[in-house]
């Protein structure tokens, strides 16, 4: 008898149009630069709705994992594991228009109780609130608001990450330390 599955969700407002997020979850060649913990994620075929995708988690067992997607255009996302070792089940991301220029989106991962939950490379994968908030901060990055100039150029960009505060100054990263009181 297989265990049940226990779902997980996180909500959140996305500060950009439900289309933008529906392209950044139905783009699988990109999930790798977004979804925490994923070392690779490749397109294998797609036809109409229905996608497969290969994803690798980082570490050292790292195993490729076969997905399903299924789309609903312009409002969901619903990715399944059909190959591979891993605790999750399938993964429901749905998109709905908020305020105008907003996008209320949720995640849900299912997951099977079982020995997967103590590797914590997968706990990343597994969390929404990490998957979400990393989706966030990736449209962000790369689609910037409305207050983004379509014929200037981006020469400076501050960012605060779990590491620290970084900043991009012409397309040249740096991490940035507090100063001693007194010193410059």
């Amino acid at each position: 008898m297989p265990l049940p599955s226990l779902p997980f969700t996180a909500r959140g407002i996305l500060p950009c149009a439900p289309e933008l997020v529906y392209r950044a979850l139905s783009d699988y060649d990109a999930w790798q630069e977004w979804m925490p913990s994923l070392a690779s994620s490749r397109l294998l075929t797609r036809e109409d709705i229905l996608a497969i995708v290969e994803l690798r988690t980082g570490g050292k067992a790292a195993e490729a994992l076969m997905m399903e997607c299924i789309q609903t255009p312009q409002r969901a996302v619903l990715a399944r594991v059909i190959e591979g070792s891993t605790s999750i089940r399938e993964m429901q991301w749905d998109i709905e228009p908020a305020d105008p220029g907003f996008a209320r989106v949720s995640v849900t991962v299912k997951r099977r109780i079982n020995l997967h939950l103590l590797n914590p490379a997968q706990w990343l994968v597994l969390s929404p609130a990490k998957c979400l908030a990393s989706l966030q901060s990736w449209v962000a990055a790369e689609h910037p608001g409305p207050e983004a100039v379509s014929d200037g150029e981006n020469l400076f960009e501050l960012w605060e990450t779990e590491a620290g505060m970084v900043c991009w100054v012409r397309g040249r990263k740096y991490k940035l330390t507090p100063a001693e009181d007194g010193q410059a």
